[in-house]
């Protein structure tokens, strides 16, 4: 059951994050952040969600936020579908959210492996943001200074994700 659930999760994550990136070209930037809220009460119901998870994913989202509106306020990003000029929009944040849920579950074997942690979001991380490009979603010039930019800044969230997550979930102790 475990392994279905896990399958449940992941494949809920990206059709939530496709559901992002594609209402997003399309124009309708709020379709995203919906399907992404569907996924998260899906897995609440699924995975009987805990406080402490409800907690980190919401500080998750709080945090993505923080990122991606620094990378607006830098010129870093250029992203498509804002809500407030100053802000990161909504549907990147509902995929912070939602990345956020898959990190005890389907995303938990990555939990103490630090280094393997690290270089898979310093590589995933810039991957998902060219891939905003090619669907219009956002833009960025994608010159060695800015992937360099985005591999760190993914490269340390991810293993400092799973750290802030050991210190405030405890449903998985017994894997």
């Amino acid at each position: 059951m475990d392994k279905m659930k896990n399958l449940v999760n992941i494949i809920g994550f990206h059709l939530g994050w496709w559901a992002c990136v594609l209402a997003v070209q399309a124009g309708i930037p709020y379709l995203g952040p919906i399907v992404m809220t569907l996924f998260l009460f899906i897995h609440i119901l699924f995975f009987k969600l805990n406080q402490s998870e409800f907690f980190f994913i919401a500080l998750v989202s709080l945090f993505g936020a923080f990122i991606d509106t620094a990378f607006l306020q830098a010129s870093l990003i250029e992203y498509r579908g804002l809500t407030f000029d100053l802000f990161a929009p909504f549907w990147i944040i509902s995929m912070w959210a939602g990345f956020a849920a898959t990190l005890n579950h389907s995303l938990y074997w990555l939990a103490e492996k630090s280094l393997l942690a690290f270089l898979m979001g310093a590589i995933f991380g810039p991957l998902s943001y060219l891939a905003g490009i090619k669907f219009g979603a956002l833009n960025f010039n994608p010159n060695f200074k800015t992937l360099g930019i985005l591999a760190i800044v993914w490269g340390i969230v991810i293993p400092s994700l799973y750290r802030l997550n050991q210190k405030i979930v405890r449903i998985n102790e017994s894997k």
